[in-house]
Parts: structure tokens; C-alpha cells; sequence
């Protein structure tokens, strides 16, 4: 249903020409300087079309507590929805109106709940978590080397794998790593060895599929490249 190499294409291009954007704008700073969250919203541009509709912070759809209110549902960056479904559907939210139907005379409506024509079952979506990675990052404003830069490589990625893998109405997931380095080579071998250290943890993963494109050496990274990692259900 989902073709990681096409998301993770689509999502490079749309960084290359944002990138392009601010060399043509003489910008003092490029896509390595953004915060992560800004990036979000240039990575799914034109992802959505006639067919698939694109969520930002969507809640994981099995809460780790007992119907837990929206604020403290843990949230995914992307979630991509098929077949025209233009919203996905919650079981919580669910849940909670069937409690509010109980003993009224909606009871036996709300005890059928099921997802709408125009809504998504979380199993039919495609969730994304995404993390960017800097070799040198800028803080305040300044350049500097990221010293934590190994530690953020394995880290956070592994935390979204284990959170989206133990999840049990999420069937298609994937990771996006974001790694700005200084050589061509650097991004694609650190965000192997990233996956390898997920594998030596036994973390339901795959081989990432990966993009690279350059970017204007402001401060010591050169490269951009992202690597799609699926997570195994």
C-alpha cells in the first residue's frame, strides 16, 4: 500500500528546493539550521493529493493509560491516510461516546461504532516520526559541533521504533532520519550503523531506503541525507 522509497523521494525533493529557495535568498542560514518542527511542514508539501491526506500530530491510536484526555496522549509527526479519507478514525474518542451513550437511548448506536466512510482506520495509515540530526548544530544562533551527535543518531530514533512498534493498531510505520554532515559519505554509513545498533537491540527494523542531495556549506555541513527507515509490525 505504501512505497517508502516514493515518500522518502517526494520528502528530499521538497528539502532540495526549500534549501535552493534560501541559497537564492542569500540567507545567512539553510536547512541545518532549522528546528526540526520547522521542517515538518516543509517535508510533507505535496505529499497530499487526491488520494492521500496528510496529518500533523496525530495521537497514537492505543493510549498507554485508561482513555486519557488528548493533552496526554503521546502524538506521531505524520500520519498519511489512503483512499481519499480525509480524517482518521479515533477509538478513544470512540470509546468515550460510547460511555456518554450508555443508558440512553443512543446505546445500541454508539456500541457499533466503527470508522466513517470518509474516516481511516489507524491500521490503513501510514505513521511517521522524524528525527533531524545535525553534525553541527547551531545554538543561539551559532555554529558548533554537536558533541551529543552519536547518542541522537541511536537514541531518539530507537524511542520512536519501540513507540510505534508497540502500538497494536499500527500496521505500516516508518522512521525518518534527517543527518546533516560535512561529507557525502557520512550520512549514509552513520544512519547504517544507526539501524545496526537498532537490529543489536532486537528493534523490529529494516534496511533504511535513502536520499542525499548537497546544500551550501555555511558552517561545516554539506550534506543533507535522509534515510526512511521502516519499523516491522
Amino acid at each position: 500500500m505504501w512505497s517508502l522509497p516514493d515518500l522518502n523521494s517526494k520528502i528530499a525533493a521538497n528539502l532540495r528546493e526549500h534549501e535552493q529557495l534560501l541559497v537564492e535568498d542569500h540567507a545567512h542560514s539553510g536547512l541545518d539550521a532549522m528546528r526540526e518542527i520547522d521542517l515538518h511542514p516543509i517535508a510533507i508539501k505535496g505529499l497530499a493529493d487526491s488520494e492521500t491526506t496528510v496529518l500533523r500530530e496525530s495521537c497514537l491510536p492505543s493510549p498507554k493509560l485508561e482513555l486519557p484526555g488528548k493533552n496526554a496522549r503521546e502524538r506521531v509527526d505524520f500520519v498519511l491516510l489512503p483512499d481519499q479519507k480525509k480524517s482518521l478514525f479515533d477509538p478513544v474518542d470512540a470509546h468515550k461516546e460510547l460511555l456518554r451513550a450508555s443508558g440512553t437511548l443512543f446505546e445500541s448506536f454508539a456500541s457499533l461504532a466503527e470508522p466513517k466512510e470518509s474516516e481511516c482506520d489507524p491500521r490503513e495509515a501510514m505513521w511517521i516520526e522524524m528525527k533531524c540530526v545535525p553534525q553541527i548544530r547551531y545554538v543561539d544562533g551559532i555554529p558548533t559541533p554537536n558533541s551529543k551527535y552519536e547518542l541522537e543518531m541511536i537514541n531518539g530514533p530507537s524511542e520512536d521504533v519501540i513507540k510505534l512498534a508497540s502500538d497494536p493498531l499500527i500496521c505500516h510505520g516508518a522512521v525518518l532520519m534527517v543527518v546533516f554532515n560535512e561529507h557525502a559519505q557520512a550520512g549514509p554509513h552513520d544512519i547504517a550503523m544507526s539501524v545496526r545498533a537498532m537490529i543489536d537491540r532486537d528493534l523490529p527494523v529494516g534496511l533504511p531506503e535513502i536520499e542525499q542531495f548537497p546544500i551550501q556549506d555555511r558552517a561545516g555541513n554539506a550534506w543533507c541525507t535522509l534515510g526512511m527507515i521502516p519499523v516491522r509490525m
